[in-house]
């Protein structure tokens, strides 16, 4: 009995610990990144190509849990569940971070020199984009 019991014990301990891998680029996104510049999507004649955020705004993303916070001058604003998704209908490869709980998604890509993390203007899922900002993050952690 008490073999069976330890069994049990031991079968329910593995069962709960499920190893859960996070996306690889969900991998990438984890820890804080602040705004640092804003990319116009499409300027004016004359008119700036990209913006100074008069405002702190910092991401936070756990790869493990699969969640964000978006702070904003040190308040929350936004927190969800996230994944990462390829646009189906895209020519080239697109990848997406959708916001579960606003049912929003953001194209997202890395900048190589110096490396940001860049994410579109959000839209709906399902909504397809044709101009927006583009938001320019630095890694802090």
């Amino acid at each position: 009995m008490k073999t069976m019991l330890i069994f049990i014990s031991t079968l329910l301990l593995l069962t709960a610990c499920e190893n859960i891998t996070p996306d690889p680029l969900l991998n990438e996104l984890n820890g804080e990144w602040k705004l640092v510049k804003i990319g116009i999507g499409f300027p004016s004649p004359q008119g700036p190509s990209e913006l100074q955020p008069d405002y702190e705004e910092v991401l936070t993303f756990n790869a493990a849990k699969g969640t964000y916070t978006r702070t904003k001058d040190g308040k929350v604003i936004e927190s969800s569940d996230v994944s990462i998704s390829s646009d189906e209908k895209a020519t080239y490869q697109k990848d997406k971070l959708i916001f579960e709980d606003s049912k929003t998604y953001s194209f997202i890509s890395f900048t190589e020199t110096p490396k940001y993390l860049v994410l579109y203007q959000p839209a709906p899922i399902g909504s397809v984009l044709a101009d927006g900002n583009s938001f320019f993050y630095e890694k802090l952690k």
